[in-house]
């Protein structure tokens, strides 16, 4: 028996011996285990940045969210916006346009009674200011224009788009408002607003029988703001970095009108890939309405919807990837080059 217990002892001792062992070889001195930690760590962020400068690329395997742009008339003001993708905001474009009455809350304001489409996974809480919404209790139309700080306590909740003018707009809306909701894809800020009118005595007999979207030339040169409905005026953009001031001539599109509703506007932006500047609104944040996937040029000025990212290309690395063109800057660009992050204003130009 004793014979027997010296044995278990000597196997007991031996185990003991080989965990000690592995302990000592995990107590490393704390240098030798952080570096590799470190290294991977590193190893990460720069996986994470190049997974992010490399998804533009494969945008074509993407699904692209659509937005439809709508205005919100509400006696001489008209705001621009977007419904989103989701089946709640379809089946509110499927009845405009629409009028509805809403009453002041402080933070929104809401009326109306809406038959909106929508199951319980599009039913959410929170918002922010300028979400247009769905709240389904009362089925009332929602437009949020301030304490966004406090989203989390308002539920019930469809968000079906949003509008794209400044704060300070939405701050001014007060009482109670009838609001005319529109789908306005072709709308544009592009378009000469001035109306065509005539003289109600000299010209009465001429307004009945011409067609007022038949303007002759004659006219043109007379008055040069006079535009028919199918052209369009050209839009100019002066974008200030420090003392230098662009010039950008913008295209046409539902983008491209979000954003010059916020103008005036300085916005900080970032300098990314040594080829860009780029600022986020946020993942898919603004309208798109004519995506191309192709080749960028020195100067342009263009939206990539995944990101939400307003960008100005300054340098050119033959990228191709799928985005809103939005303008072009003809000279000057290459000011980015040396600014490194840097707050940009845009400002529209209306002489």
């Amino acid at each position: 028996m004793k014979k027997l217990l010296s044995i278990v002892s000597a196997i007991v001792m031996t185990f003991l011996l080989c965990a000690c062992g592995q302990n000592v070889s995990a107590t490393e001195p704390e240098g030798n285990r952080t570096a590799p930690d470190m290294a991977q760590l590193e190893s990460a962020k720069q996986e994470t940045e190049s997974e992010e400068y490399n998804t533009r690329s494969e945008q074509n395997e993407l699904s692209m969210k659509e937005t439809s742009p709508i205005t919100l008339t509400i006696g001489d003001i008209v705001l621009h916006g977007y419904l989103n993708d989701s089946i709640p905001a379809q089946s509110l474009i499927s009845q405009l346009p629409l009028t509805v009455t809403l009453n002041d809350s402080d933070n929104d304001f809401c009326g109306g009674s809406l038959d909106i489409e929508y199951t319980e996974s599009d039913v959410q809480s929170g918002y922010k200011n300028g979400d247009l919404a769905f709240w389904t209790p009362a089925n009332n139309f929602v437009i949020f224009v301030d304490d966004e700080e406090n989203f989390a306590d308002i539920g019930n909740l469809v968000i079906l788009g949003k509008i794209t003018k400044s704060q300070e707009v939405l701050d001014a809306l007060e009482g109670t408002i009838d609001v005319t909701i529109a789908n306005t894809a072709n709308s544009s800020v592009f378009a000469d607003e001035t109306e065509v009118q005539t003289d109600s005595v000299e010209n009465n007999t001429v307004a009945e029988e011409t067609n007022v979207n038949e303007i002759t030339e004659m006219d043109r040169i007379e008055n040069p703001t006079i535009t028919s409905e199918t052209e369009v005026a050209e839009v100019r953009v002066k974008i200030t970095v420090g003392e230098t001031e662009l010039i950008a001539v913008m295209e046409d599109n539902a983008t491209t009108q979000a954003i010059i509703e916020q103008m005036p506007m300085t916005l900080s932006m970032m300098d990314l890939y040594e080829r860009e500047m780029c600022y986020r609104y946020g993942a898919y944040a603004l309208p798109t309405d004519n995506l191309r996937s192709d080749g960028y040029a020195v100067g342009d000025i263009a939206y990539w919807a995944p990101g939400g990212s307003l960008v100005i290309l300054y340098k050119q690395n033959g990228e191709q990837f799928e985005r809103q063109h939005l303008g072009h800057i003809d000279s000057g660009v290459e000011i980015f080059e040396s600014t490194g992050d840097v707050d940009v204003t845009f400002e529209l130009v209306t002489d």
